[in-house]
């Protein structure tokens, strides 16, 4: 990761779209349940909408969960790793 991404992480004005160019990984934790969900920020709905201040309904409980980079990890290890488990 650049030097300017590595800034640009930090700005309050970052969206799930330049997140997701980055190829890192964002984790939504409900704090109730302990509920994790990854989610896509090349999704259209959310492609341009900001990290900061982004909340999430957990689909198992309906409390609200809130984004982090978790162990930032690449979408592709991620997705080659699912599909491993899948065989």
């Amino acid at each position: 990761m650049s030097h300017v991404s590595m800034m640009a992480l930090g700005t309050p004005r970052m969206t799930f779209g330049e997140l997701a160019r980055e190829q890192l990984e964002i984790e939504v934790t409900c704090p109730n349940c302990g509920h994790r969900r990854l989610i896509d920020g090349n999704t259209p709905a959310l492609r341009d909408r900001k990290v900061a201040g982004a909340r999430f309904r957990c689909k198992r409980c309906g409390s609200v969960g809130l984004p982090s980079l978790g162990k930032q990890r690449l979408w592709a290890a991620r997705l080659a790793e699912h599909a491993r488990k899948l065989r």
